[in-house]
């Protein structure tokens, strides 16, 4: 009976092993077994295993014999061979799109929670997971802004994590067109507060994928902030960390940037918000200098020809210059209308105003107040 009890337990820690490295899926669930207590254990029945970051412990011997089945079809999968052939293409594309991020908004001081993102490779090489045999690219999750840092949600030996930077991939490969997961377990801090971490995709030894980030925002426990002021702390954050201190009774400024051609958006000393811009052309530049918002109207007609119909405008010099988004013109009698074009965003083509895409002058409109602060500089 001994000899039998020794030979279950064996088969356990087999079992651990096996999916561990396998990343063995049952139906949208990623099942790990992260570790395998046998400590003081008189039967597999006490027999405690940690799947997919939750312990477990076997109810009856038939619940063990299930899993030991189990286990038998895993491990078949597991012995079978990578796929690791491929050609690199002439002109190599890595670029990806976030197709969900699914996570607890708001968990308990101390509180352990799964993170999954979905992930399409919409470039045109596979990606390998980190435990992948192959030599082909390997794809992390890599945490952002600031970029490399070590993630406040990081517990070493947590299911999903290489390091306290890096993501695994769930799938040992993913194709072009495919979609890729990775899963992972988070522990929130022990005291109440607002957390924003960025993430992005990035390939071992060859480069970040910009523009594709993954934000993960946790509010831990009872902050004593309104759901609007919590709302608002998040989405002004642009970098990984606490935004429980922001102060959003701040003093407001725009900072105009006329060499690169964008608009920065400043709360107290905090940067939350960057857009680009069309500022004047050479022949008719914007004024640099400090100014103050001293109009908002929601659409502004030009007073002479050809009277441009400037939505979202905000002026901020009494000779009419302004922020304001896309301008447009009437033709034919009315039934007809150019609007400026969106690719001269970034482009100084302007008349003096400072132009923004129609989404970012909605932003930037309900952002400022008259009276806000405007900085332009070279």
């Amino acid at each position: 009976m001994i000899s039998k009890r020794i030979s279950t337990i064996l088969l356990a820690v087999v079992t651990a092993n096996i999916l561990i490295g396998g990343n063995v899926f049952a139906a949208d669930k990623v099942m790990r077994a992260a570790s395998t207590d046998v400590s003081g254990s008189e039967s597999f029945d006490e027999l405690n295993v940690v799947v997919d970051g939750e312990k477990t412990t076997p109810k009856s011997t038939k619940t063990a014999k299930k899993t030991t089945k189990t286990v038998k079809v895993a491990e078949a999968k597991v012995e079978s061979k990578e796929n690791c052939e491929f050609n690199y293409p002439d002109i190599e594309t890595n670029t990806a799109k976030v197709v969900s991020v699914r996570r607890q908004l708001k968990v308990e001081p101390g509180e352990r929670f799964r993170v999954k993102v979905f992930m399409q490779n919409t470039g045109n090489g596979p990606w390998f997971s980190g435990q992948s045999t192959c030599h082909g690219p390997k794809m992390y999750l890599g945490t952002d802004k600031e970029r490399d840092h070590d993630s406040i949600f990081y517990q070493k030996d947590a299911v999903g994590w290489e390091s306290a930077n890096r993501i695994l991939m769930d799938q040992m490969r993913v194709d072009p067109g495919q979609i890729a997961s990775f899963t992972f377990w988070a522990k929130a801090g022990k005291s109440a507060d607002v957390y924003k971490e960025y993430f992005s995709p990035v390939l071992k030894d060859i480069q970040w994928i910009d523009n594709t980030p993954i934000t993960l925002d946790v509010i831990i426990g009872e902050t004593g902030d309104s759901a609007g002021d919590v709302r608002n702390k998040i989405s002004f954050s642009r970098k990984s960390g606490s935004v429980t201190d922001l102060d959003l009774n701040g003093p407001k400024t725009l900072k105009v940037n006329l060499s690169e051609q964008k608009v920065y958006a400043y709360l107290g000393d905090t940067d939350v918000r960057e857009f680009r811009v069309s500022t004047g052309k050479p022949s008719t530049p914007t004024p640099p200098g400090k100014y103050d918002i001293l109009i908002k109207q929601d659409v502004r007609i030009g007073a002479q020809a050809p009277h441009y119909i400037m939505p979202r405008f905000m002026m901020f010099q009494s000779s009419g210059y302004g922020f304001h988004a896309l301008p447009s013109l009437a033709r034919n009698g009315g039934d007809q209308f150019w609007t400026e074009a969106r690719n001269h965003i970034g482009i100084p083509v302007s008349h003096g105003c400072v132009r923004l895409l129609p989404e970012d002058a909605d932003w930037l409109f309900d952002f400022t107040d008259i009276g806000t602060k405007v900085e332009i500089t070279y």
